[in-house]
């Protein structure tokens, strides 16, 4: 009777922990289920990376969530080979991403290899081509014929990116051309010419004015603007004016049509030059371009010099005889993150800019003007003036000083008119012509007396650099730092933060000549030297273990 009583609770226990467990595994299911079915509508990521890499920027997120009607993204990529396959599935996991941050977006992926040859025609019709790409197959190189593009639609407007070979850019792409298909009336950006400057029209800068219209994809448009000596004003279409690289002082009247520009709303950007070089050498001389007044009027002053970093610098490229040398070259300032605005979305998140051969500027405090210092030199920023040798080891003036130089600076407000209370500038008198000839003045244009001079801007923004010779270079820092300065003219914070995560120039960490010494000789000597010791540790404690049994295992 007791051994039933016994079996009879055994059982009964069995029972009740077989329910539990039963009951466990039901509430762990239905938890897993319960995640499962919130993480389609909700998620939750972890991006470690400093800059938030591989998550979507938050003007994308911006841009997604002004989306007034559905924008189709049709995926084109082919399944196999497995390398195409990888591509494949990066994309949708970029685009799932995008998916979840609007209801607006309707993605969808196709193979093409399912297509017969009449909608294969109509898709290279489209723009997406079939391209051939290199594949290693049972250790044999191969030639694969493969789609890898994508159309963006909106609203009867269609844009093509035609091969996406990675995700490395997929972002900035992606979120340009949406803002393209979906903006309405696209706007201008000019850039000066008649004074020497910079001209994207220009045949030797023709790869220069392919990265812009690249970056602009649709959302504004380049033209060069000519005030034709004062004849004109700035066209009313034009947002944003460039005046880069001025090799001839403007004429009172040419500076009053930039004012009466900025006046009116317009964005400017000025890249001044401080030195001309003499034609096939590295002897320069100040140079004049009449902006200085006008500049100090807005707010920034050019301090009329030249600055050399002696410890944040970059290379450049020399040639010696037959022989081209790379060498470090202190007139190259190197811009590196701690000495970049950390606050304006031009240079929150540049890791370095190269500024060849640059001025310093200062900022002349304006009542209504907010001046913001976007680059600065290091501590050991030198600033020289009179005739410049630039050679690569020519000796640097014994009394420049060392200290941190401002060499770009953004200005946003109200600005007051450079020519308030001041007569309209006449049109300059063509050269050869006889200024006195029916008249004791200078002839004006018609406008002079008729023309009404604005006072006050509304609320825009003007951007000083002491140099314009970045734009030559074509480095990739300087290119984006340009390319973020149209862009928040032009067009706001709307695509810089997506750029600047293709930004990859990550600079080491300069450290001084005790602690590269320390690390130099911790390798050579104290490496070794740990192992000696450790060796030598080893060594005693294997004797003095051996002994202590030698002692107790004879007792």
């Amino acid at each position: 009777m007791a051994l039933r009583k016994e079996q009879a609770v055994l059982v009964n226990k069995r029972i009740k922990y077989g329910g539990n467990t039963l009951a466990f595994v039901a509430i762990i299911f239905g938890i897993l289920v319960l995640i499962n079915f919130l993480s389609t509508r909700r998620f939750i990521r972890a991006d470690l990376t400093e800059d938030k890499r591989y998550t979507i920027s938050t003007a994308t997120k911006n841009v997604l969530n002004t989306l007034d009607d559905i924008v189709t993204i049709t995926v084109y990529f082919s399944t196999n080979p497995a390398e195409v396959a990888q591509i494949r599935r990066d994309v949708r996991d970029v685009l799932d991403e995008y998916n979840a941050f609007s209801k607006r977006l309707q993605i969808d992926f196709v193979n093409p290899a399912d297509f017969d040859d009449g909608q294969k025609q109509e898709l290279r019709f489209k723009g997406i081509p079939e391209v051939q790409i290199n594949v290693v197959k049972k250790d044999k190189a191969e030639i694969a014929n493969v789609y890898m593009g994508i159309s963006i639609g909106y609203s009867g407007k269609e844009e093509i990116l035609p091969v996406v070979r990675s995700t490395a850019n997929l972002e900035y792409e992606l979120t340009s051309t949406i803002l393209k298909v979906t903006t309405k009336v696209a706007k201008t950006v000019g850039f000066l010419t008649g004074h020497g400057e910079f001209d994207i029209n220009n045949q030797n800068h023709q790869q220069f004015r392919q990265l812009l219209d690249k970056s602009a994809q649709g959302q504004y448009n380049l033209t060069s603007v000519s005030l034709q000596d004062g004849k004109v004003s700035v066209d009313d279409s034009v947002a944003t004016l460039v005046i880069a690289g001025v090799k001839q002082p403007l004429t009172e009247r040419d500076k009053y049509e930039l004012d009466q520009f900025i006046m009116r709303g317009g964005r400017a950007i000025f890249l001044v030059d401080p030195i001309q070089l003499q034609p096939g050498t590295l002897q320069g001389a100040p140079l004049s371009t009449g902006l200085n007044d006008l500049l100090e009027h807005y707010g920034a002053k050019l301090g009329n010099n030249l600055l050399l970093d002696a410890r944040f610098h970059d290379t450049a490229r020399f040639q010696q005889g037959f022989m081209t040398v790379i060498q470090p070259y202190p007139y190259f300032i190197k811009i590196v993150k701690p000495n970049f605005s950390t606050e304006h979305s031009i240079t929150n998140q540049l890791e370095a800019l190269t500024l060849p051969w640059t001025s310093s500027l200062e900022m002349v405090t304006k009542d209504g003007i907010t001046a913001t210092p976007l680059a600065k030199t290091s501590e050991a920023g030198r600033s020289i003036q009179g005739y410049y040798n630039l050679m690569p080891n020519a000796p640097i003036p014994p009394n420049a000083e060392s200290q941190v130089y401002t060499v770009a600076i953004a200005l946003e407000g109200k600005f007051k008119s450079f020519y308030a209370g001041k007569e309209v500038p006449p049109v300059p008198t063509p050269a050869g012509a006889d200024p006195t000839e029916g008249s004791e003045a200078p002839t004006a244009v018609p406008d002079t007396e008729t023309r009404v001079t604005k006072t006050e801007s509304e609320q825009t923004q003007i951007v000083v650099v002491g140099t314009a010779q970045f734009l030559t270079q074509l480095r990739p820092d300087g290119v984006n730092f340009f390319l973020n300065t149209v862009d928040w003219l032009t067009l706001g914070d709307a695509l810089i933060g997506i750029r600047s995560h293709t930004i990859t120039d990550r600079p080491l960490r300069e450290v001084s000549e005790i602690e590269k010494n320390f690390i130099k000789y911790l390798c050579i000597v104290g490496v070794p030297l740990i192992v000696i010791i450790f060796g030598l540790l080893r060594y005693f404690l294997k004797r003095r273990a051996k002994r202590f049994v030698e002692t107790y295992g004879s007792v």
